[in-house]
């Protein structure tokens, strides 16, 4: 009987895994996400985006194998050049269920937005669909 409850706790946290999320990562509190809804998608969403709070990385993940990749995008507010500026975004075409990711220093005095796309290629600057914004600071 107890291969069996090893077996069952292994498929329930296979989801988390397979989108490269940790136990820990998901427990810690300054983890900011934004979703590009897709009823059609598994889980509801066919993008996503995470500000990983403890490292400061963030993380672009394709969840729906519709052959289009996804493309993150941060923003950070600069009232004194009129709004906000992108200071970076990240292409993933690598396919169903991956993530790209890249780091970058949020500083706590600041405010910034992000947001996930699909696009036809790495070259697309016209989405398909994207999600909100989702402004976070720490």
């Amino acid at each position: 009987m107890k291969s069996w409850g090893r077996r069952i706790a292994v498929l329930a946290a296979a989801p988390a895994l397979a989108l490269g999320v940790s136990g820990e990562a998901m427990a810690y509190s300054g983890n900011t996400w934004v979703y590009l809804n897709n009823s059609s998608a598994p889980n509801g969403y066919s993008a996503a985006m995470v500000h990983v709070d403890d490292g400061d990385l963030f993380r672009v993940y394709d969840n729906f194998s519709d052959g289009r990749g996804v493309r993150g995008y941060l923003d950070i507010l600069k009232p004194e050049e009129g709004g906000y500026v992108r200071v970076h975004s990240s292409y993933n075409g690598n396919g169903y269920i991956s993530y790209s990711q890249f780091p970058y220093d949020v500083v706590s005095t600041r405010t910034y937005r992000m947001k996930v796309c699909t696009v036809d290629g790495m070259e697309d600057s016209t989405p398909a669909a994207c999600s909100s914004w989702v402004r976070f600071s720490e």
